[in-house]
């Protein structure tokens, strides 16, 4: 998911994992934010594939990362019912698997010459319908995004993100105010 803040735009770890590892062509500017402290890029846990901590400032990124409706942007979701997301989650999925049908119908010579290109649209169609399902979660705070504090809209959803329940939280003092 993708949040643009002024001129930042804000993505979860995952986002960015899945830019660098599905994608034939990666932006420029997101190789080098990426790698700009030479540390490496971890993801421990699925946790913190949902924190956005991954902020991109450069024109010609930001401009890359908005223009990509496959990356879900948090603020045109957020208010939407969850039986809704619900329905437009069927709807891409039935698209999805109707265009892989419909490729896998087409004779050898065309599968192999567009191979690439639809393995990269169904698997970004697919990135969306999960997304989406992420989000139908987190409005059913069933899970929570940790968003930084410097987003200035989101404020009220840090708060909420960074408070811990359960064993973990008593034995480690996690959400203690």
């Amino acid at each position: 998911m993708k949040i643009k803040d002024g001129q930042k735009v804000f993505l979860q770890k995952y986002e960015v994992a899945y830019i660098m590892h599905e994608l034939n062509l990666v932006p420029a500017g997101i190789i080098e934010e990426v790698f700009k402290d030479g540390k490496p890029f971890i993801m421990a846990n699925p946790i913190d594939g949902q924190v956005f901590d991954c902020v991109f400032e450069n024109p010609g990124t930001t401009e890359w990362l908005m223009e990509q409706d496959w990356i879900v942007d948090y603020d045109q979701y957020k208010n939407v019912p969850v039986v809704d997301l619900e329905a437009l989650c069927k709807q891409l999925e039935d698209e999805c698997s109707s265009g892989i049908n419909d490729f896998n119908a087409t004779d050898d010579a065309y599968r192999k010459e567009h191979f690439d290109e639809q393995y990269e649209k169904f698997s970004k169609m697919r990135h969306k319908i999960s997304s989406l399902y992420l989000m139908i979660e987190h409005l059913e705070k069933k899970t929570n995004f940790v968003f930084p504090d410097e987003i200035s809209n989101h404020s009220i959803f840090q708060k909420n993100a960074k408070k811990k329940s359960g064993f973990f939280a008593r034995l480690f003092g996690w959400g203690a105010q």
